[in-house]
């Protein structure tokens, strides 16, 4: 099996994830929608397929705008995931590994600067109108 043939596989996997999903909330830096990763042609279908998720009444996307700067509360990527029982657990990264945090203190402390993160991010509406821009002038500097 290539490389590539796994990498179809988990995004399929993720793909039924978020069908199953109840609700899903994520912020994202505007940085991931203007840095060209594979090419103009390559963003224009992620940005399409971020205007599609956030067309899902379960999905709800906002962007953090650079003008946020130094006053952003989470300066590293942060999964909150809400368990069964109603305990919250929260994922991390580093460049070394990743970081399963289930201490209750610092989820909480964490849960409240997303909290903080998701006021500050733009709205849903103003969101995708940056998403649908940013493709625009992908495709505008492609021809």
């Amino acid at each position: 099996m290539t490389t590539e043939n796994i990498g179809l596989i988990h995004l399929a996997v993720r793909q039924r994830l978020l069908e199953r999903t109840r609700t899903v909330h994520a912020v994202l830096d505007e940085a991931v929608l203007r840095r060209p990763i594979g090419g103009s042609s390559v963003m224009v279908r992620q940005l399409f397929h971020l205007e599609a998720l956030a067309d899902r009444p379960n999905v709800v996307l906002q962007i953090a705008p650079f003008s946020l700067a130094e006053e952003q509360p989470l300066s590293h990527p942060v999964t909150l995931l809400t368990l069964p029982n109603r305990t919250m657990v929260a994922y991390s990264e580093t460049l070394q590994r990743g970081y399963l945090e289930q201490d209750p203190e610092t989820v909480a402390g964490w849960a409240r600067k997303y909290d903080r993160l998701q006021v500050d991010a733009l709205s849903r509406a103003e969101s995708l109108a940056v998403i649908r821009k940013v493709r625009e002038d992908l495709v505008r500097h492609e021809r």
